[in-house]
């Protein structure tokens, strides 16, 4: 194996570990917390939730609105893969993921307070 491949092991594997950490940290401190794929699902799911759709160079495009109270979410996804998810509550952000940065924080939970 290449030097790449054994530092992206290991960049994987300590972000999984920071990522459990996290979690374990935020339930035993019982600190509300929810992870991208958590949102994600609950965007998709919700009855409120307004979705577009565009076919583009054979790909299809999915945008998700959500606003509920003062709170505003919004996501794009390309054929389920999510592309980008931005959250806000009150008027503050608690959420801004993009795939092309952020592909390992999927499941890393993220402090709701």
């Amino acid at each position: 194996m290449s030097r790449n491949k054994y530092k992206e092991k290991a960049m994987s594997a300590v972000n999984k570990l920071k990522s459990n950490l996290k979690g374990k940290l935020y339930e035993m401190a019982d600190i509300p917390s929810v992870s991208v794929k958590q949102l994600s699902e609950f965007i998709q799911q919700h009855p409120d939730t307004q979705i577009t759709k565009r076919e583009l160079l054979g790909n299809t495009y999915t945008f998700y609105r959500l606003n509920a109270n003062d709170d505003f979410l919004y996501m794009e996804t390309i054929n389920q893969r999510i592309l980008q998810l931005d959250g806000s509550s009150h008027g503050k952000r608690f959420v801004s993921y993009r795939s092309y940065r952020d592909s390992h924080n999927l499941n890393t939970p993220m402090r709701l307070t």
